[in-house]
This record gives C-alpha cells, sequence and structure tokens, in this order.
C-alpha cells in the first residue's frame, strides 16, 4: 500500500487542489452514458454533487476547493492525502482544484460511489492495487496522469522539487531506484526539471534495469538524464 503520505509535507505539491482561478474553466467533457446501477444511484451522485458544488450563481457547475475540502471531510480524508490524486485520476479531472460536474457524473459512476462512505472505501482499494502493479497499464496511466496534472497551464515540464516529491508520493517507498534518483538529483542542480519524457521513462527503466546496473544498456535509448543517474550511482558505490 502507498504510504498516506500529505501533501502538505512536500511544499510543491501542497496547492495541487486548493489553487483557485481567477476564472476556472466551466467546461467538462460530455459525460458518458449512465451505467447500470439505476436511476436511485445516478439521483445519489448528482446529490453528491449539489452539496459539494459552487454556489456562485449563474457560475459554472463544478466542485472547486471549498467543496473539495468538504467532501474530504466528509471521509475523513486530509485533502493532501495521495488517494485525492487518484480520484482525480479517476475522474478524469482536467484542472487541478476543479471537478467539472461531467467529470464528477462519469466518474463516480465509473467508481461505483454513491456516497463519501463508499467512494473513501474504493479509494483505498485502488490505492492497494496500484501499490501492487506498478508494471501494469493502470499504473502506468496513473502515473502519467500525476505529471500531467501537476504541471501548471502553460508548463511542459516538472520542477526539480516537485519531481522529486511526486516519485515518493505515486511510487510505494521500496520501489527501487527512487530513493537514490532523488540524491543523484539533489548532488546535481543544473537539473532544473523534468519533461514527460523523462518522467515516463524513468517508470520503465526502475523495472527494467536492476539496482546494480548488472543489465543497464549504456546504449540504450534512455534519457542522457538517466545515463548520468547510472555514472552516478557508480561513482557513488
Amino acid at each position: 500500500e502507498f504510504p498516506c503520505r500529505e501533501f502538505s509535507q512536500m511544499k510543491p505539491l501542497k496547492d495541487l487542489f486548493s489553487r483557485k482561478k481567477d476564472k476556472p474553466s466551466p467546461a467538462g467533457v460530455a459525460a458518458s452514458p449512465p451505467g447500470a446501477g439505476g436511476a436511485e444511484k445516478r439521483d445519489a451522485v448528482m446529490e453528491m454533487f449539489e452539496k459539494y458544488r459552487e454556489k456562485e450563481e449563474g457560475g459554472p457547475e463544478q466542485i472547486g476547493p471549498e467543496g473539495i475540502f468538504e467532501l474530504c471531510n466528509d471521509m475523513k480524508l486530509e485533502p493532501t492525502d495521495v488517494r485525492l490524486l487518484i480520484l482525480a485520476w479517476k475522474l478524469g479531472a482536467e484542472q487541478q482544484g476543479y471537478f467539472s460536474k461531467s467529470e464528477w457524473q462519469r466518474g463516480m459512476e465509473g467508481l461505483r460511489a454513491d456516497s463519501a462512505e463508499t467512494l473513501s472505501a474504493r479509494l483505498d482499494s485502488l490505492n492497494r492495487q496500484l501499490a501492487s502493479m506498478t508494471a501494469s497499464p493502470s499504473f502506468r496511466e496513473f502515473y502519467r496522469f500525476s505529471f500531467r496534472f501537476s504541471r501548471q497551464d502553460g508548463q511542459k515540464a516538472l520542477e526539480v522539487d516537485t519531481v522529486k516529491a511526486l516519485l515518493v508520493t505515486v511510487l510505494p517507498t521500496s520501489h527501487r531506484h527512487v530513493e537514490r534518483l532523488i540524491r543523484f538529483l539533489d548532488a546535481t542542480p543544473s537539473i532544473r526539471g523534468f519533461n514527460e519524457d523523462q518522467w515516463t521513462s524513468f517508470l520503465l527503466f526502475s523495472h527494467d534495469v536492476a539496482v546494480d546496473f548488472s543489465n543497464f544498456d549504456p546504449d540504450g535509448a534512455w534519457p542522457s538524464m538517466l545515463d548520468d543517474y547510472v555514472e552516478y550511482c557508480k561513482k557513488e558505490g
């Protein structure tokens, strides 16, 4: 299971769900047709949305930072818990701090949750599942989402402090290469951030390359940053 790390312990990520935008995006992708579960379950999902949504008259139909905090309180979950990032992934959230109506409806139906209690239980289950299958397509999807969702508007890369905080949040504590990569980044101030190729390549590298680098191919197609990481570790001993 992932440790219940809090983003508040990691300053670069602390505003992931609390950052207010001057002009929050009102649009969400169109909702998928309702799944099985009946009208009663769909009504309960939308009752939840109405409870947490922003109440500004004429404003966009969305749950904002205040509603997310209220939802977390109802789930007895800190707003900085990694499980909130898992929720954003399952909802297909496009904007930090906001869940649109269509994202909520489609995502909650996919999660088969219609109350704070059932949602909390589902997120607990997903948290355990993801930690046990970091080589799976599902985890790769979550891992990629976490990078994209953590970027600010217009950013193509994440600052290195955010990368370090995100790595120890989305990957289990024991995942190989993570601790040494962070030491390498601390020791290499010339690396100021990660692009998406570097981020996704590290996950593949962490599964493919042994901890002693005995199967590392220096002529492989890894980003040069990972070549430098291997060289650093070999010198470190």
